[in-house]
């Protein structure tokens, strides 16, 4: 790495431990409501992403009026304020004591069949919050990509792995998600993220979007169970971890056009809770980029 690269990240970094010092020194409700104000002000007001985000609200939900779109943006970007103030100012213990589960069955019937467990979520609610889940009694791995600023990168995994969260690098992962689905755990996959040239296109939302094979790869070549889950914020702001009932389909071959079947499958769940709570899906991210032009 160049000295001026390593000097940039030793400033970003110090910036932000600073700042999260003096957050830190505020009452958590004053904090809170101090990064909402700066999400709103930078995100909304001045507008980072908000072009990209209102383009794909209106073509992918355009039975929302204009005025309602905005205002989903908006709670949005209070939403994604509220995920960074738990995420640097509450420790595991406060935010499991400001959550709870759903459907907690669908995860233990995934369990039961002593194959491990996928875990198919989205960038939905406060992902970051399956910090947690260990202490719910549920053993569960995240697969992360480094970051530019490998001292942020050790930070933030720090802080999910605080309570015992296992950290497996997407780029050379394969081998830890087995070990980990042996031991019969849980890991867990962001399935909503564009896959570029390596993805199978086909619809999300109404338009082709491109999507990664992982997930529906791992459960039909190792006959795992995926079990579809959210971390739903609720009104009062406390965070509900959903699960649904799991997608496992053992009588199919491992084979491109099952992959798609799969894939399906976890889109419907996740599409449903998109429209229903649209803020708290990660609209500022180009789902559709490699499939559809959604800005023409």
């Amino acid at each position: 790495m160049k000295l001026s690269r390593r000097i940039q990240n030793r400033l970003e970094y110090i910036a932000f431990r600073g700042a999260v010092a003096i957050l830190k020194t505020l009452p958590y409700h004053v904090a809170k409501e101090v990064l909402c104000g700066l999400f709103d002000l930078i995100g909304y007001r001045i507008g980072i992403r908000k072009k990209v985000a209102l383009i794909q609200l209106e073509k992918a939900m355009p039975e929302l009026d204009k005025s309602t779109r905005h205002s989903v943006l908006r709670k949005h970007y209070r939403m994604m304020a509220l995920n960074a103030a738990e995420e640097y100012l509450l420790s595991a213990d406060e935010m499991h004591a400001r959550s709870f589960t759903t459907g907690r069955e669908h995860c233990d019937e995934a369990f039961a069949l002593g194959k491990g467990v996928i875990l198919g979520t989205a960038h939905y609610g406060n992902w970051e919050a399956a910090r947690v889940f260990p202490l719910f009694g549920i053993p569960v791995s995240v697969i992360t990509k480094k970051q530019r600023n490998r001292l942020f990168n050790s930070y933030t995994d720090a802080i999910r792995s605080a309570k015992g969260v296992g950290i497996i690098d997407m780029r050379k992962g394969l081998r830890d998600i087995l070990e980990k689905l042996r031991k019969n755990e849980m890991v867990a996959i962001l399935a909503d993220q564009n896959a570029g040239k390596h993805g199978m296109i086909f619809d999300f939302m109404g338009y082709p979007a491109s999507h990664w094979l992982g997930v529906a790869k791992l459960s039909l070549r190792y006959k795992i169970p995926i079990v579809p889950g959210f971390s739903h914020r609720t009104a009062d702001e406390k965070t509900n971890f959903c699960f649904e009932k799991m997608i496992y389909h053992p009588e199919l071959d491992d084979k491109e056009e099952n992959y798609r079947l799969i894939l399906e499958e976890l889109d419907q769940v996740l599409e449903r809770y998109i429209r229903t709570n649209p803020e708290q899906w990660f609209w500022v991210h180009k789902r559709w980029k490699s499939a559809y032009n959604m800005f023409a």
